[in-house]
């Protein structure tokens, strides 16, 4: 009898010990709560290694995710939408939310992409108080590489490409320009290429560029000639242009030099500008480095 009340008791010694434990435990958790948001608002934050998803409803699309440590930009969490196989926003998602916007970004690939064709014929449109945009635009006869960027930029975009005409010297010229969305990302390039709406060369483009930058200005505005290669650097200042080859010579050890074109302008208006001439020897340096950033139909400019 005695063994069965000292048993018995055993039992609710147990009983009673841990709800006490977790109650504590429970009690526990609002401080801690608290120092974790606290911590966030500290350096780099509270440090758990917990992973923020991003969740967009009704977007009716697959697409992947991907955390983009930057040290120098101490951008750690943010998420990053790119390389999809289809394009969502194409879809009936025609309408982002600010949110939405704000948590696209930019993939180091693109960021690339967006220098190359900025250099080039790329522009970036930005209203008073309202995001960025970029706008590029080829000729139809080009429709390969247009077709390449539009996909590549297929998570900014909203609308397919149009086709336009011009006449010039009395021909009629048909291009395709497509748009992006407005977002926040872009903001930065128009910072750095732009000034008064006026696009500018600044010596801050020498962190920016790489390889993959130059692939694409040369297949957007790069012309062969000879056995060499011509960059049209008709809208900027001989200081700008000279900028651009000091980059090209410390980044990549090109030797390039300056050679002046007569441009024909609307309405005959002729303009003497200067373009940036790559030889052969130099133009053999880089060939390995871009050549497999290429699209088929733009390899005959440094081939």
């Amino acid at each position: 009898m005695d063994e069965d009340i000292v048993r018995i008791g055993k039992k609710l010694l147990i009983l009673y010990r841990f709800p006490r434990l977790n109650n504590i435990s429970f009690w526990l958790l609002p401080p801690s709560l608290i120092l974790l948001l606290v911590s966030s608002l500290v350096e780099n934050g509270a440090g758990t290694g917990w992973v923020r998803y991003l969740i967009i409803k009704d977007l009716e699309c697959k697409y992947s995710t991907k955390v983009l440590s930057d040290k120098n930009k101490n951008n750690k969490n943010k998420i990053i939408l790119w390389e999809t196989d289809k394009d969502f926003s194409l879809n009936k998602k025609k309408m982002l939310k600010k949110f939405e916007r704000n948590m696209i970004q930019i993939s180091n690939f693109n960021k690339s992409i967006i220098i190359g064709l900025i250099l080039s014929d790329g522009y970036i449109e930005k209203r008073k108080n309202w995001n960025a945009r970029i706008q590029f635009e080829q000729s139809i006869k080009n429709f390969e590489y247009l077709w390449y960027v539009f996909n590549k930029f297929n998570i900014f975009n909203s609308n397919y490409p149009v086709l336009t005409n011009r006449t010039f010297r009395n021909k009629i010229f048909y291009t395709l320009v497509f748009k992006t969305r407005q977002l926040n990302c872009f903001n930065e390039y128009h910072n750095l290429f732009y000034h008064n709406n006026k696009k500018i060369i600044r010596t801050d483009l020498f962190f920016y560029i790489d390889y993959i930058s130059l692939a694409h200005w040369i297949m957007a505005d790069g012309s062969k000639r000879g056995k060499g290669l011509i960059l049209c650097t008709d809208s900027y200042t001989i200081t700008e242009v000279v900028i651009l080859i000091n980059i090209l010579k410390i980044k990549f050890d090109l030797d390039s030099s300056i050679r002046y074109h007569i441009s024909v302008l609307p309405k005959n208006i002729k303009k003497k500008v200067q373009r940036i001439y790559i030889d052969k020897n130099n133009l053999d340096k880089i060939k390995p480095y871009i050549k497999h950033y290429f699209v088929d139909s733009m390899l005959y400019k440094i081939n």
